[in-house]
């Protein structure tokens, strides 16, 4: 966090009296987005803007950069950064403004980034647009600056990991040394230990270049981790304006409250469930009776790639899901949690090992073909894949956009015929009563509803085929906290009304915790512990899982101090897994894979 800085003179950055509003059409009246917001941000410090979907924080952010969105315009106030009024810049003025007073830091820096484009040129055009030259060597010094190697120059965006594209946007953004950053949920896809590094080294830069930093987060963890003041917004007006430990501790606003209530904590032993007051309790996880195994696998493995470029993404991986479970699958990008779960869906072929479903149609009989899951979907009895649907991270993408919500739904009826003809407007009917959606939302296209009700149309979707297992992939990771809370809520209401199994994966530890009964730790293609979850996490045996636990973010409980989160980040890894297959058990179910010290030491 940065270090208290004396307050004299004018704050470097002013939003003054800022309303902004959205034509319609014509004939209709405007909408107002933002209604006379005041903010000021000092040299060397960050402010984090935080409310849920819409409340505007966005927006406000990027007037930093003169930007507004198509269709959108200035109802009334100033925007200063320094002595200069942004929105009276133009032509020249505004080109050096954006990117060399001020840079942005988005959420998805694989779509900023030209895919066609090495990024070694890439970093060079950010140099040369505001004057300056980009030698090789300086291209070098940016990269290493954000701890990549300087080799990288000579790669392409899609030969990097989310991690390091999004390190080198964060080059890219400070390579003219600007006054101002705005970052827009720069971590929001990362998993918990590349977003602690990206997050150090932000505020490491921050400091450096002695910066005023704008932080747009949902993620109340990363606030506590970055800012040093915290405007919350709702509908477009700031509800609450303090510092951080003042807000986070004791908030003095009502949805301020609501807001950390929902966020989920490590210690959360079950569902949230957040009342009008801000007060919260917990919901206990079922008792899990039925001892039935919906999937069996034995030694899976997924091979990607033939030959000397053979990559093996899932090496031998034994799992097991029972009926009416919500089983985790954790660890860093690239660790094969959502290879092993896609190879489950029939997405992702079996190159070794057996995937056996054991569930109804298993107990019934039949070939061994009817039940085999180490078959692709495509070569899968109708009945078998119906049996297992997936829910997916983007709901935005997930869903057609030119079709209606009761088309979405028809279809997955209508090819596993689940109910007859005359039926399906009732199942859709009762579909979309089972997610807590009014059935008037049939009638409407998928952007026409927000980021949570897409995310439920995607969960009624995975329904509508009646299956035993959904694979939740990353469902919550770009919905604010409030939302987060409802959409993990209907989960475990969906599971326990429909004794529903689901292989949930997840980067956010904190919500894995609240909602899980066991969880699967993955690293290097490999499940290095295993367990109830309650036991894993509070007694982690395998320096990966400390390493995941220790860089989680997640919002302080009420009351709780926690200064310099980041610093708990560990700078080097000091062990290596063990050769063998060799494993530990407590007990109960949880076990850890053998490792040792890098000095040798087990």
């Amino acid at each position: 966090m940065s270090i208290e800085q004396p307050r004299t003179g004018t704050p470097f950055v002013r939003i003054e009296d800022l309303s902004i509003s959205y034509r319609t059409g014509r004939d209709r009246p405007a909408i107002d987005v933002t209604h006379n917001v005041d903010l000021t941000v000092d040299t060397g410090r960050t402010l984090a803007i935080v409310g849920e979907s819409g409340s505007g924080k966005s927006t406000v952010a990027r007037t930093l950069l003169a930007y507004l969105r198509g269709g959108s315009f200035l109802r009334s106030g100033r925007v200063f950064v320094g002595d200069t009024e942004v929105f009276s810049l133009s032509g020249e003025a505004l080109r050096k403004h954006r990117g060399g007073t001020v840079a942005l830091v988005a959420q998805n820096a694989g779509q900023a980034l030209t895919p066609s484009m090495r990024v070694g040129r890439q970093i060079a055009e950010a140099l040369e647009v505001h004057g300056h030259t980009a030698t090789p060597d300086q291209i070098t010094e940016l990269l290493e600056h954000v701890k990549l190697p300087g080799r990288l120059g000579r790669a392409y965006p899609h030969q990097l990991s989310g991690g390091q594209q999004q390190r080198v946007a964060i080059a890219m953004a400070v390579a003219a040394r600007p006054e101002v950053l705005v970052l827009d949920e720069p971590t929001t896809a990362l998993d918990v230990l590349t977003q602690a590094s990206v997050l150090r080294l932000l505020r490491d830069l921050a400091e450096e270049l002695r910066t005023a930093t704008v932080l747009v987060s949902h993620d109340l963890g990363v606030v506590a981790g970055m800012a040093d003041e915290v405007a919350v917004m709702k509908e477009g007006r700031v509800v609450e304006k303090s510092g951080v430990r003042a807000v986070l501790r004791s908030p003095g606003h009502d949805y301020t409250r609501q807001l950390l209530a929902s966020a989920p904590r490590l210690d959360d032993n079950g569902i949230v469930e957040v009342h009008e007051d801000g007060t919260r309790t917990i919901r206990p996880r079922p008792e899990l009776a039925d001892p039935d195994i919906v999937v069996t696998g034995e030694d899976v493995a997924v091979t990607y790639g033939r030959g000397a470029h053979a990559n093996r993404a899932v090496d031998g991986v034994d799992i097991r899901v029972r009926r009416g479970e919500i089983l985790a699958l954790v660890g860093e990008s690239g660790s094969g949690k959502s290879t092993l779960a896609w190879a489950v869906a029939g997405l992702n072929p079996i190159s070794d090992g057996s995937l056996v479903y054991t569930g109804e149609s298993a107990a019934e009989g039949g070939a061994a073909s009817e039940h085999d899951l180490g078959l692709p979907v495509r070569r899968r009895p109708i009945d078998l894949r119906r049996r297992i649907q997936l829910a997916f991270q983007n709901a935005d993408t997930a869903l057609n956009p030119r079709v209606t919500v009761a088309t979405s739904l028809a279809r997955p009826l209508k090819l596993f015929r689940t109910v007859p003809a005359n039926r399906i407007g009732e199942r859709q009917r009762e579909l979309m009563e089972q997610v807590d959606l009014p059935d008037r939302f049939l009638r409407r296209l998928p952007g026409q509803l927000s980021g949570g009700q897409r995310q439920r149309v995607g969960i009624a979707r995975a329904l509508a085929g009646d299956p035993s297992i959904i694979i939740a992939d990353e469902i919550t990771t770009a919905l604010d906290v409030s939302v987060q809370a409802q959409v993990l809520r209907l989960l475990d209401d969906i599971r326990r009304e429909n004794n529903l199994s689901c292989l949930f994966i997840s980067h956010d530890l904190a919500v894995v915790h609240g909602i899980a009964d066991r969880v699967m730790v993955m690293h290097a293609a490999r499940v290095v512990e295993e367990g109830p979850v309650d036991a894993v996490f509070a007694d982690p045996r395998h320096p990966y899982t400390k390493e995941l636990l220790g860089a989680t973010l997640a919002a302080p409980g009420d009351g709780e101090d926690r200064a310099d989160p980041l610093d708990r980040v560990m700078e080097e890894r000091t062990w290596i897994s063990e050769d063998s297959d060799g494993w530990e058990d407590a007990g109960d179910g949880h076990r850890w894979r053998r490792w040792r010290t890098t000095e040798g030491e087990s």
